[in-house]
């Protein structure tokens, strides 16, 4: 970073006139006790002493001489510099000269009373010194009470020079000669803290302490490793910057409070590597390495090595470095421990932070780029909001450990009850866990035959209510705070917008239990049939309420529940007797299916058996089915998979074919039978494993559907691609740990949708990390040539590939067009953006609110036809009757007035509806249908216009819908003319 002009003169003006020149001579030796009385006649300046100053020795002599050397210093001397809060943060050290210290002054507070002395007077020389009018403040370098600096600012300036110039800071540091005091006599283990007076206590412990005083004595030559380091290393600079850059993404910083390990730990460390490997090993970096391979290699140490157990020490020198509470890397160049501001609590979360950077640079899927250097991971302390009475929380304090603690407890209960501690032979452990958890600790034994401390909560309704009792639980031993006006969880209403989530989310997948329990009943049933033509070779679900991702999930018993039959497939074992024409296949599956249903009649979980027949789609024959209907009113779809169906369309394909269309109907045939019969079970069986590993991907995809459907898009985006959209939140996580809660996940899947760049980026999705660089870079290949054969995105506008699915287009082949595409990613943007605005207030259903304001017209449909609101019978006799015809539980009116509006008008007009709840179905006019001239083949009403043109008859084709669909309208609403752009004119029907 170079010196801009101005701020670079200032610099000079403060480091030569000022600092360099000796100040007036009028600060005489005084005592201690006298020192800020005498300050406080020349000017206004307060001493910052360290607390406790009670305990000082009274005859302590204060004394300032001109500086020993003046140096710039930090990063911005090594343009490795960050902006702070906008501002550029300049350092500059000053050395004390020797002449002022004695060699006791290392104990008991003696060098910093009077290191804080001299820095007042520095301010007062400054103060009145002839430089550019500043604003002086005292601070605590990284919030260490026993280092204050001065900080100098510019004034306000007139918003001329403020928008000429940019903020800056300078810190005045302080720092000693290199052998001020012995390495020996400040290390570790020596106690240089011995007050006479026992009702004083010390501000920090005797580590700190020491650390601190070595720190003082070192920073000269910390500066100078570091510029040799950047001398020897091209790529040290660099390295530098995207450390730090990572650092304050992840909220570190050097200060106490910000974890003690920020850009100069960074640096440090780095440069130490790249010195030694230990007592007398070699470097661990090489100076050869790129920055992206120091950055790597860095974060790899930092997980890899626990610093806590296994302390490092570097050219120790013959020092023995005594165990310490917090972690390690001793230098003993310098006889300081980098690591001594870091508590073993910063210090896990910076190993954890660590390790998930790392797996993230390995992971050829991750956006290395956003994950490490875009993404800010620490706002996920703000999971619970606490209003306490009478308690001011700030940072570090206890109150906000709790706050912490409980987060971390949300991610670690893994939804059990029991919590497990140390065994009863750890008898230090087990003390520690007694008096943390008070009357709620007790022995238990487990059923693997082991003996441990234990805690057991009472089973609650949900997760958060079991939170909330440990909140509460802690706020009350610890901090005897027993009644908090309130604790809130943000995300706990995502929870109750699920339908028919009625189980408790300990057991999220309950709801699917029993539909999964009939399937394999049916299954079995099927499999052990003996009078079949063919043995049975196999049975596969291709159904979302089989893989636990259907935004319903099936209730036993309640035909309302049924919003489609569950489908699976049956193959058979392989034959030469199958015929080689479509037709006769079919009709051989219609006689295979019917001795199926013959078998099934006696079985007591059939209820019944029906026979069905597909629509003939791209003039081939229609796919034949069995419905069988079940005891629990569960009806299940069954169909053949034969493999030599697939062989005769490839081979119709490669053939002689009379048309273009004829070729585009073999290929689409095609598509969907893959789709279907290869594709579909091998997704549902990947999403089925997926779904039992993580137990809140199957809420967060029936959330996401949720919100697709409410924004009238369910009939655009399939439920696959919605699916691969969520597992990518658990399986790439990157840069955090797979999400904890519903809220977190359904959050985190918007936010990558929003920023998906679908038109230049492919969706990967590895399901068992089974993708490797090549099988990548063979997607990445298919889909610049999708792009190549279809440059304006008309038939794959999304592709999406995974280790199961590498085609990319099987669930995004003509849907959803490129028009959709873009609406669908603004909407995520609309409500990240909206989530980012509320924060912690945001109210969950205001996702799920639509906007009717964009479409061209609007269907309302009576909510007595609506999805949601059919109803069985309501008698129980009637219900009985009911059982044998389930076939009508799933008859939906709605959905098949929505067919029938694509196949007649789909190339005029986009509709748009929610499948879930369907109350209004929206639409779009086809651009394609603007004023043109007249053909006769045109497919749609038109009307006159001037000059021979002619446009699509938008009111004639509304008229035909609204006959269409009869009594289910209630009103139908049209955008009036294009100066009213938003208001709508309706009709209305009795």
């Amino acid at each position: 970073m170079n010196i801009p002009d101005r701020q670079g003169l200032i610099v000079r003006k403060l480091r030569f006139d000022t600092l360099d020149i000796c100040l007036p001579n009028h600060f005489h030796v005084v005592k201690i006790s006298e020192a800020q009385k005498t300050l406080e006649q020349s000017s206004s300046v307060c001493i910052p002493f360290p607390e406790p100053i009670t305990g000082a020795d009274p005859g302590l002599l204060l004394e300032y001489l001109q500086p020993a050397d003046v140096n710039v210093t930090g990063s911005f001397s090594r343009n490795t510099g960050l902006l702070l809060d906008d501002k550029i943060a300049i350092d500059i050290a000053v050395t004390m000269p020797t002449q002022l210290f004695q060699a006791k002054d290392h104990r008991d507070y003696r060098y910093f009373q009077k290191r804080a002395y001299y820095l007042a007077c520095l301010a007062d020389g400054i103060q009145k010194a002839n430089v550019p009018s500043f604003a002086l403040s005292f601070a605590y370098q990284d919030d260490n009470p026993l280092q204050p600096v001065l900080i100098v600012e510019p004034r306000q300036v007139s918003p001329d020079e403020e928008s000429a110039q940019r903020p800056y800071q300078i810190r005045i540091l302080l720092a000693a000669s290199s052998d001020l005091f012995p390495v020996t006599q400040t290390l570790p283990s020596k106690a240089c803290t011995r007050r006479s007076a026992p009702d004083v206590q010390d501000t920090v412990s005797s580590t700190v302490y020491n650390a601190t005083l070595r720190s003082e004595c070192c920073s000269l030559l910390s500066l100078k490793q570091l510029d040799e380091s950047v001398a020897q290393s091209d790529a040290f600079r660099d390295a530098c910057i995207l450390g730090a850059i990572w650092l304050r993404q992840r909220g570190f910083g050097s200060s106490i409070t910000q974890g003690g390990f920020g850009q100069f730990e960074w640096a440090s460390v780095i440069a130490s590597l790249m010195r030694s490997g230990g007592p007398a090993g070699p470097p661990v970096l090489s100076r050869s390495y790129s920055s992206h391979q120091l950055l790597k290699a860095t974060l790899q140490f930092l997980s890899a090595y626990d610093l806590v157990a296994s302390p490092i020490v570097l050219q120790s020198l013959g020092y023995q470095i005594v165990p310490d509470t917090g972690p390690v890397f001793f230098d003993g160049s310098r006889g300081l421990n980098l690591l001594f501001k870091m508590s073993q609590w910063s210090y896990k979360t910076l190993r954890h932070e660590a390790r998930i950077s790392f797996r993230a640079m390995c992971d050829p899927l991750a956006d290395h780029f956003r994950v490490l250097f875009i993404n800010r991971v620490y706002d996920h302390a703000k999971l619970v909001r606490l209003d306490l009475q009478n308690v001011i929380t700030s940072p570090g304090s206890a109150i906000g450990r709790v706050i912490d603690f409980a987060n971390k407890i949300y991610e670690k209960l893994n939804r059990r009850t029991v919590d497990r501690g140390p065994p009863m032979e750890d008898e230090e452990a087990s003390a520690l866990f007694r008096n943390f958890w008070g009357d709620k600790a007790e022995l238990r034994r487990f059923k693997d035959g082991t003996i441990l401390e234990s805690v057991v909560w009472s089973a609650s309704d949900s997760m958060h209510g079991l939170l909330d009792v440990i909140i509460r639980y802690i706020l009350n031993r610890h901090f005897d705070l027993r009644e908090p006006r309130s604790i809130e969880f943000p995300g706990k209403n995502f929870n109750n917008l699920l339908p028919q989530q009625t189980a408790a989310e300990t057991d999220m997948l309950q709801s699917f239990s029993s539909v999964r329990r009939t399937f394999e009943l049916l299954c079995q049933s099927i499999m052990s049939l003996d009078d079949l033509p063919l043995q049975v070779r196999q049975l596969s679900a291709a159904s979302p309420e089989l893989r636990f991702s259907s935004l319903y999930a099936p209730e036993a018993g309640k035909p309302v529940s049924l919003k489609r039959p569950v489908e699976f497939h049956v193959q058979f074992e392989g034959s030469t007797r199958w015929p080689k024409d479509l037709f006769a296949i079919q009709r051989t599956k219609i006689a295979f299916l019917s001795k199926v249903a013959e078998g099934l009649d006696g079985v007591k979980l059939v209820l019944a058996t029906t026979l069905g027949m597909g629509s003939v789609k791209y003039k081939l024959p229609g796919e034949p089915f069995l419905d069988i209907g079940t005891l629990d009113l569960v009806m299940f779809r069954l169909r053949i998979h034969h493999e030599h169906e697939l062989a005769i369309l490839e081979q119709s394909l490669s053939g002689h074919v009379s048309s273009a269309s004829s070729r585009e109907d073999i290929a689409s045939a095609i598509s969907g039978w893959k789709r279907r019969f290869v594709q579909g079970p091998a997704h549902t069986q990947a999403v089925y494993t997926l779904s039992t590993r993580f137990p809140l991907l199957s809420m967060t995809i029936r959330l996401f559907i949720k919100w697709r459907d409410a924004h009238l898009l369910s009939s655009h985006i399939r439920d696959e691609l919605i699916e691969l959209l969520a597992i990518r939140t658990f399986v790439h996580p990157y840069p955090w740990q797979p999400p904890a809660s519903l809220s977190t996940a359904f959050i985190r899947t918007l936010a990558f949708t929003a920023n998906w760049d679908w038109q230049s980026e492919p969706l990967i999705v590895d399901f068992s990390s089974a993708l490797a660089r090549q099988d990548i870079e063979a997607i990445n290949v298919r889909f610049e040539v999708w792009r190549k054969l279809d440059p304006g995105m008309n038939r794959v506008a999304m592709f999406a590939a995974s280790n199961v699915d590498r085609d990319g287009i099987t669930w995004t082949d003509r849907r959803p067009a490129k028009i959709i595409a873009s609406r669908f990613v603004n909407l995520a943007k609309a409500a990240s953006d909206l989530v980012s605005e509320r924060g912690l207030d945001l109210e969950a259903e205001a996702l799920f609110a639509p906007s009717l304001a964009e479409y061209d017209f609007v269907i309302h449909l009576k909510p007595e036809y609506s999805e949601g609101n059919q109803k069985g019978p309501s008698f129980k006799n009637l219900r009985i009757e009911s059982r044998k015809h389930t076939l009508d539980a799933i008859f939906n009116p709605l959905q098949r007035f929505f067919d029938e509006l694509e196949e007649l008008y789909g190339d005029s007009v986009i509709f748009f509806y929610n499948r879930s709840v369907t109350t209004v179905i929206a639409g779009l006019w086809n651009p394609q249908t603007g004023p043109r001239n007249w053909k006769v083949t045109l497919d749609y009403s038109t009307v006159p216009l001037s000059n021979s043109l002619v446009a699509i008859n938008k009111a004639s084709i509304l008229q035909d819908i609204a006959r269409l669909g009869g009594d289910m309208i209630s009103r139908v609403e049209q955008k009036a003319c294009s100066h009213k752009k938003g208001r709508f004119q309706a009709w209305h029907f009795r």
